[in-house]
């Protein structure tokens, strides 16, 4: 799987410019000072980003609505065409000129023909691997609220592509080999991005997620194991009530609440989207990325990937995906 990671440190949300991206030329209100935000830099050093994706083109699929997704946090910006979200029980229209913060989780998607997005996507978490954000997101803003974001999201566009007018999902998710100085000023402009969307956030009132209560801990204890769990092996609950000191009804109970699904649902989603991810950005065999999610034979692989998708591997990783938000 294609994984950017990296430590967040605060201080680094820096005051100057930098390669591509001039923070000068971006307006955005400063992070709260109230005592709820003030959190001890070792808190802020140990948050972990993974930088997924910026693109601008065509979405890869259009006039069809796709199966239920895993998709990250992230925003995007339609240039042109229209775009439909389904996300829990609420469906939300989305026009030229507006865009949309996504909130981490499952949803459906549907493009019109010849949509066009910029788009970013990221995983933010806190120590132990809840989501910076959740609550408040799948947020539709108006053309007129969406400037700075788009602004800033077209520095960090020529930061990381230069002099690149479009740029699809498929070639957005690939990493290509750099140097040390491209990957600071890669980074660099990521964080700058960062502070522009978090403003955001706050300006719409859209809440950091809780993380210091007991509960929360347990909790981000068993979501770190689960996302951890090897996705060759059954899942069992058990080891995880012995990390967290609860019986293994308990810890169910505790995933079902928190993810509003079944932990085995859950696993199979998150194998799903493995599966997806490493089909759109690998050159790996079919074979050995069937091994490594758990299936002993190749058909079986094809045959469980096309129940959920519509689509087989191999027109997964022809470019074929329902992704592209």
């Amino acid at each position: 799987m294609n994984r950017r990671m990296s430590s967040f440190q605060h201080s680094s949300l820096m005051s100057g410019k930098t390669h591509g991206l001039c923070l000068d030329k971006i307006t955005y209100t400063s992070m709260p000072t109230t005592p709820d935000s003030l959190i001890p830099p070792a808190v802020w050093q140990s948050l972990t980003f993974e930088w997924l994706w910026v693109y601008h083109g065509y979405v890869p699929i259009q006039a069809i609505w796709s199966s239920e997704v895993s998709v990250p946090s992230g925003w995007f910006w339609v240039e042109c065409g229209l775009v439909k979200i389904r996300a829990g029980d609420r469906e939300i229209t989305l026009k030229a000129g507006q865009s949309f913060f996504s909130a981490p989780g499952m949803r459906q998607q549907w493009f019109a023909k010849g949509t066009r997005l910029m788009s970013v996507g990221l995983r933010g978490l806190w120590p132990g691997g809840l989501p910076l954000y959740q609550s408040g997101l799948n947020l539709a803003l108006t053309a007129a609220k969406t400037k700075t974001m788009l602004a800033a999201t077209q520095e960090l566009f020529r930061a990381v592509h230069g002099l690149q007018k479009s740029v699809s999902y498929q070639e957005g998710i690939i990493t290509p080999s750099r140097s040390l100085l491209d990957w600071s000023r890669h980074e660099a402009a990521f964080r700058a991005w960062f502070a522009v969307y978090a403003s955001q956030l706050q300006q719409c009132g859209v809440p950091l997620q809780p993380r210091t209560s007991f509960k929360d801990r347990r909790l981000a204890t068993v979501c770190a194991a689960m996302s951890d769990w090897p996705l060759d092996q059954p899942f069992r609950a058990s080891p995880l009530a012995l990390m967290v000191g609860l019986g293994e009804r308990r810890v169910l109970d505790l995933i079902r609440a928190h993810f509003g699904m079944s932990a085995q649902v859950w696993m199979e989603r998150r194998r799903l989207e493995v599966a997806r991810q490493r089909l759109i950005s690998e050159d790996t065999a079919l074979k050995e990325i069937a091994f490594a999610l758990g299936f002993r034979h190749p058909p079986h692989f094809t045959t469980w990937f096309k129940k959920r998708t519509g689509i087989t591997p191999t027109a997964c990783r022809q470019g074929l995906s329902t992704q592209g938000a």
